[in-house]
Order: structure tokens, then sequence, then C-alpha cells
């Protein structure tokens, strides 16, 4: 194994010497010379010697290139071979997650045994050796800012340190703290890794759905690059029975509500646990004023409740509303949840009229603004946030459409094409649009400019006009069946509004879309036939309706449904220019002020961490952006100067309430998805292979070769020339004294340090 393999392709390059041999030798020409042939019997007697010698300094300048490429490329060789001393590397994963807070005894929770553990095991961590932390809650983040080697100091510096962790309000990911762990980067000096792991047992946190996860962690541990063992420190009591009661949810009928009018909110009460609940005061505040105590019954174990409290506000602002259970259960960190509302004057609606000045009833807006409690341009009735404002389709072309959160067309007549890009800029933007086709619609156009080969506004083309049979025993009525969609759960209540009285006389047909295509239907006949669809576009919504949204086609407009449909789409159109106060984990915060001059705010975390925000420069005032929302809890932006807090809060994952162990299925399914054999325990006998680094060991050899190759090069030169000058005195300088010309003691002097004549010619003295 190699840890920086790219430098293996300089391996040719240990071939060098010998091309270099090879040419030199072909720079030599042999000049035949007919006296030469008398001194070709008096060969040297060391000639097969010398060639060896030379042959040798070939080698090793071969072995030192070849050297320096592979300590280049840093191998990592199996086993201990070279009897290097063993050092570990204990990574410490501790579970922090909610579930960890549950009181075990008294005041003593899980987490706080957790940590008792985490101080055993520094202990038996040897001085020498490193360690490090790694924290599994909200997401795997390691608690040591790197490797610690124990000594007494360091080993009291940890010790503060952990003892200074804190569980937090979010679940835990087990899977993707083991896989962190093992695939973090070593020492070089570290020999053995020991991944330790101390949990609660929480079946949630465990992933067991995951399989091809587990099965990725099982080829990352055979795949390590050092030894690497995994222990699980399960401090779980199987045989104890414990008592939760949750608030795992809390909604509210309108996020967004105007002064004095009246909106609900619900909360879900769980009982986690197999035995039943006893009664518990459920309390309702905001901003430390009681709205409502009620009594929680007993509740069945697996079962739920879901009280209601109905509340106004008579003033603007932004108000957090908190649901608490106090009652005696193992998780008090659940007990609680809230929920943000805003409160404001009005929300201006853009209504599109084709005749504003016609009868009431021949108008396009009229039953829609009646919806809204507004008559004859003003407000009669409390009933909503939305105020309209009417326009005509050439008054549409030419409005600033930012200036509204959505748009609405009754009934849809012809419009120019620009107008309908004007509209798809709106939407892309984050507007909402909501299209009534009626008699005035021609489907030609409709499908050229909205549908426009699946481009445009609508999620499906028009096939035509439809009359829907008249008899009363056979009309095609609405059916109400999206119980869990924000738009149509409330119409989808059949004890409280008549949505499915409605009949349809007449109305537009869609294209059926293709079995692969995903369309989203919001409301459906009773003949399986989309009434009104929708579809995102860009960071808006739009709503196609087949019939008109008056008296006309069907009896929609005189229903008490009509009323809720109309303010819980517009309340669902609005919602993406909306400032969005209730989170869940990692959606960011983006807080848009018209007409404000601040540029500085702080962020403070439910951990109560303080993060400093500037603001970016809009075309109307500034905007506030923070992506750190991945800790459940509340958060609180306050404008620097000024002091105005505006809230968030970050709702956490019910299945962190779930304090189940994992089960003997859970364990069979992950033995089966992982092959760990008889059951998750047998991780603890999962090891890689020990490798130990080989290229200090190549450097050494390197200058050994090197140091070889210049005492060789020199004993050979010495040879060659000989050690001192050749004395004057003997008259022999040139070789003329044995009749050799210039020419022959040039060529050997210049010959080949293998293949050169030189070495057959003998030794001369005088």
């Amino acid at each position: 194994m190699f840890l920086t393999s790219a430098f293996l392709l300089a391996l040719p390059l240990a071939a060098a010497p010998i091309l270099l041999h090879l040419f030199d030798r072909q720079r030599n020409v042999t000049i035949e010379w007919g006296a030469m042939q008398f001194l070709m019997e008096a060969a040297a007697r060391k000639t097969s010697a010398r060639k060896l010698k030379q042959w040798l300094l070939l080698l090793l300048r071969c072995l030192a290139v070849l050297a320096l490429v592979l300590a280049l490329a840093r191998p990592m060789l199996p086993g201990h071979w070279f009897g290097s001393t063993e050092r570990t590397e204990t990574v410490l994963v501790l579970d922090n997650s909610m579930s960890t807070t549950r009181t075990v005894a008294g005041d003593t929770t899980v987490f706080d045994r957790l940590r008792d553990e985490v101080s055993r095991q520094l202990d038996d961590v040897k001085s020498g050796d490193t360690i490090r932390v790694l924290l599994t809650s909200p997401y795997p983040v390691w608690a040591t800012a790197g490797s610690i080697r124990m000594a007494s100091e360091s080993r009291e510096a940890l010790s503060r340190q952990l003892a200074e962790l804190k569980p937090t309000s979010g679940s835990g990911d087990l899977l993707a703290a083991l896989l962190t762990a093992v695939q973090s980067d070593v020492e070089p000096e570290v020999t053995t890794r020991q991944v330790v792991l101390l949990t609660d047992g929480q079946a949630t946190d465990w992933k067991t759905d995951d399989t091809a996860g587990w099965e990725r962690f099982q080829q990352v541990l055979a795949a390590t690059s050092i030894r690497t063992g995994l222990n699980i420190v399960d401090l779980e009591d199987a045989d104890r029975k414990t008592q939760n009661l949750s608030v795992s949810d809390l909604r509210s009928s309108r996020t967004v509500v105007g002064i004095h009018q009246s909106f609900t909110m619900t909360a879900k009460i769980r009982n986690h646990s197999s035995l039943s609940s006893k009664p518990a005061t459920l309390r309702w505040t905001s901003n430390d004023d009681v709205l409502l105590t009620e009594t929680v019954p007993e509740i069945e174990g697996g079962s739920s409740r879901e009280p209601v409290c109905r509340h106004t506000f008579d003033k603007t602002g932004v108000y957090t509303i908190h649901c608490k259970l106090d009652g005696d259960d193992d998780l008090p960190a659940d007990d609680a949840a809230a929920v943000v509302v805003e409160v404001v004057d009005h929300v201006p609606i853009l209504v599109v009229d084709n005749a504003p000045d016609s009868d009431e009833t021949e108008q396009d807006a009229w039953c829609l603004q009646a919806a809204l409690g507004w008559m004859h341009g003003e407000q009669v009735a409390q009933t909503s946030v939305h105020r309209p404002v009417v326009a005509t389709p050439d008054q549409l072309e030419r409005m600033l459409l930012q200036e509204y959160p959505a748009v609405v067309i009754p009934s849809l007549q012809e419009l120019s094409s620009d107008t309908v890009r004007k509209l798809a800029e709106f939407v892309d933007g984050g507007g909402g649009l909501w299209i009534a086709l009626g008699p005035r619609t021609n489907a030609e156009q409709f499908n050229q400019l909205f549908y426009a080969a699946g481009t445009g506004l609508s999620p499906l083309p028009l096939e035509s006009m439809v009359q829907e049979d008249s008899d009363a025993g056979r009309r095609t009525t609405i059916n109400p069946f999206l119980r869990d969609h924000p738009a149509t759960a409330a119409l989808a209540d059949d004890d409280k509004v008549d949505t499915s009285d409605v009949h349809i006389e007449r109305r537009f047909r869609f294209v059926p879309p293709a079995q692969d295509d995903d369309v989203s239907v919001l409301l459906n006949l009773t003949n399986s036939e989309p009434l009104a669809v929708e579809k995102y576009v860009g960071q808006g919504r739009v709503i196609i309706q087949t019939v008109p949204l008056k008296l006309q086609w069907s009896s929609l407009a005189q229903s008490s449904a009509f009323v809720v449909m109309v303010q819980d789409w517009l309340a669902y159109l609005t919602q993406p220019q909306a400032t969005r106060y209730n989170l869940a984990p990692g959606e960011p915060i983006s807080v848009h002020l018209k007409d404000s001059e601040f540029r500085d705010a702080v962020l403070k975390t439910p951990h109560g961490d303080e993060i400093e925000l500037t603001a970016d420069a809009a075309t109307d005032g500034v905007v506030f952006r923070s992506g750190r929302t991945i800790l459940p809890g509340e958060y609180v932006l306050e404008l620097a100067l000024s002091g105005d807090r505006l809230p968030f809060h970050v709702s956490r994952e019910a299945g962190e309430s779930d304090l189940s162990l994992l089960n003997d299925e859970q364990r069979r399914m992950m033995a089966k998805a992982t092959g760990l054999g008889a059951g998750l325990m047998s991780l603890a006998s999962s090891v890689g292979t020990n490798r130990d680094p080989a290229w200090h060991v190549l450097l050494i050899l390197l200058i050994v070769f090197m140091t070889l190759e210049l005492l060789l090069a020199g004993w050979i030169s010495r040879e060659r020339f000989g050690g001192e000058a050749i004395s004057e005195t003997t008259g022999i300088d040139d070789g003329s004294r044995f009749g050799l010309p210039m020419a022959f003691a040039s060529k050997a002097t210049m010959s080949d340090p293998v293949s050169s004549r030189e070495e057959s010619v003998p030794e001369v003295h005088s």
C-alpha cells in the first residue's frame, strides 16, 4: 500500500543510469591500428575485476534512484516488519443525543453515567498514546481539536473539558459517527486505533433501516490503513421499564394572523412507553403570559391525544407560544414544544377582475372578497389577514407584482404573452399564483402560454370543457382526500366543512398525465379526475383550478368550504415570501427587513452561543441569513442598537422521544445487513490490517547506496588513473616511447567505464 502512489509513475527513472551507459558506449569510435596487435596479448591481469566493479557501480546508481522514488510514494507494509513500537490512538465516540438526558436515579442522567465511563476510559489510556473524543449529536463533531498525546497535564485538561460537555436536544446518528471515527486521519507513528462507542442503547439512533450505510461501514473498517478495533459500551438496562410522555408536535392553523383574528394551536401528546401514563397538567403560555391550563387525562401505552388551544392577539408582533407538560416521567427534555406566530395588520393580495364595475354577481372577484371579509373595498368582518386589491387585466400588465405575495385570477380570460411571462417571473421569485378557469378561458391559448409543452406555469394541459350530469343522484362532487397537505387538511375534515357536498356542473378537463409524471393533485372529483393541481416554479407555487371562483359551473362559492379554501390556499401561496420562524433542523434563517438601516445583528443559539451576523443589502432594505440551525431549540435574532428581538424555533425529531432499545429482530436485521454474525455486539471483533510506514527505511537505504556509489567511483578512479601524478623523468607523457600516438591516449581516457579498451592496455613501467 502506498499513501502517495502518484510517485510510482517515476519508477522508469531507475533505468536512467543504464540508458546513459548505453548512450555513452555509442560515442566511442574504434580506430584500427596495426601496431596495437602486438600489445593485445599483454592484457591487464585485473580486467574482469574492474568490469565487475563497473557493473556494481551501475547497480548502485539504479538502486539509489529506485529508493528515492519509492520513499516519495510512502509505502505501508503489513505487520511490524521493522520491529516498531506499537502506539495506540483511542477514539471515544460519545452519544450526547436528547435521549441521554433521561434520568436513572434521582438527579443522575444517562449522560452523567456515560461521562463517568469516559473518565474510566481515559485512565486506561497509556501515557504516550493519543486520544480523540467525537460527539454524535446533532451531527458528528469533534470535541477535541485533534489527537491529544496523553500525559499528566493533558489528562487533567481533557478531564476538565469533558466535564463541561452537555447533551443536546437533537438526535444522534451512530452510523455517521462511527464512519467519521474510522475514516479520520492518524498520525504517522500510530500503529493501532481503538474506537469506543459509549451509548444509551436507543434503537432510533442506530439507523437500523440504513442497510447500505452499514455495509459501507464494514467496507471502510476492513480497508483501514492501521489495525482498528471497535468496542461498544452500552449502559442501558434492558429490564428497566421507562415512562415517557412527550409533546411530540405543536402546530398552528395560521403562522401569519391578523389582529383579533382567531387561530388554533394543536399539540400532540404521545405516550412512548408500554404502560399507561398518569394524568398531567398542560400549560399554554406566550411570553410568560398563561393562555390556557388544562389536564391531560391518562393515555394508554403507545397512544396519543391532541388538545387544542384557540387564541387571538390584540397587537402586531412576533410571538412564541409554548406548550409544556407538568408531569413526572424519565425524559423531561421532550415535555415542551413551541411554535412562532407573526401578527400583522394585513397581507395584500392582488385579485384580477375582468369587470370590476359590473354588478356584484357579474364580478369575478366578488365571492373571493366576501370570503376574505371585504365588500366594496372595505373590511366588514375580521375573518382573514389577507386584504384584496382589485386590478383589471390591463392594469396587471403594468403593475409591480413584487409588492404582493400572491396573485389570484378568479376567472381566467385571454392574457398577453408579456403578462404571462411577467407572472412566471413573479412566481419564480417566490410569489404565489392561483388561476381559476372560467367561461372566457381559451384552452388553446392556455396550453400555448401556461403549459408551454411542460415548461410553463401549469403542470398539465387542458383537453376540453365538459358538462357533468345534472341528475341529483349522479352528480359529480369533490372528493377531499389530502389530509396531510397544509392547503387541504381543513377541507378534508368532513365533520366540520361541507367540501364533499360541493357538486360540479361544468368544468375544464385536464389531459391525463403520463404514467411516470408526478403531478401534485390538491382536489379530486368523485370520478377520480383532478379538480385542482399545483406546481412549484422556482421559489413560488402555482395552483390551477378547473372551475371559477364565482357563482358559475359549481356550488363551490355557496359552500362553507369556500371560505376555508380561500383562506388556507392564500396562506399556503403566500408562505414562501413570509418570514419562516418555524424551521426544521438545518433550514436557514432568512429575515427580510424593509426600510431598515441596521446592518449588524447577533443570533443566540439554544446552547447560549452568540453568532454575529452582517446583513446583505436588498432593494428595499436588508436581509439577515444564517445556516447555523442544525441544533433544535429556540433561537433569537437580536438587532444591534435597536434591541429588537425576533424569535425562531427549530423543531426536534419526534423519534428521539422513543426510548425503545434494539429488539431481537432489529439485531438480526443488522447482522444480516452488515454480516456481523450473531448480532450487533460482534462489532467489537472487527479489525483491520496493521501496516507500518516504510519510507524512512528507504531514505536510509538511499543514503547507503549514494555513499557506496561515491566510495566505489573513487576507488575505480584511483585504479584507472593512479593515486599520484606520473613522474616526468619517465618520459612517458604521450605514449611516444612505445610508439603510441596521441589519438590512442586520448581515446583511452575518454572510454566507457565498462567496455573501455583501456582495460586491455598493459601497465607500462620505466
